[in-house]
């Protein structure tokens, strides 16, 4: 990971972004099976929308394409995401 890069986690909420990089070693294989389920891939568009608990450690609610997703605060630090307004297609990201 660069220092540049940004993590869903440090998102700012109701910021659109593009999915650049999911590090799906730090989840377990049914996690990350349910989440590629749910369309969440390099390339996918993706907006924070809400982070639970105090803190903003607990889960995370995110608009995945058309859909709300709820996924655990670890998962979003495996996902690194860029605001240039570019997806992975058109930036030649595959």
């Amino acid at each position: 990971m660069k220092a540049d890069d940004l993590r869903l986690d440090h998102l700012a909420p109701n910021r659109p972004a593009y999915v650049d990089r999911i590090d799906w070693a730090a989840m377990t294989e049914a996690d990350g099976a349910r989440l590629r389920e749910l369309g969440l891939d390099e390339g996918a568009s993706i907006e924070l929308l809400h982070r639970a608990g105090w803190t903003g450690r607990g889960a995370h609610a995110c608009r995945v394409g058309r859909m709300i997703v709820a996924m655990r605060a670890a998962h979003a630090a495996a996902i690194t995401v860029r605001t240039d307004g570019a997806s992975g297609e058109a930036a030649g990201r595959t």
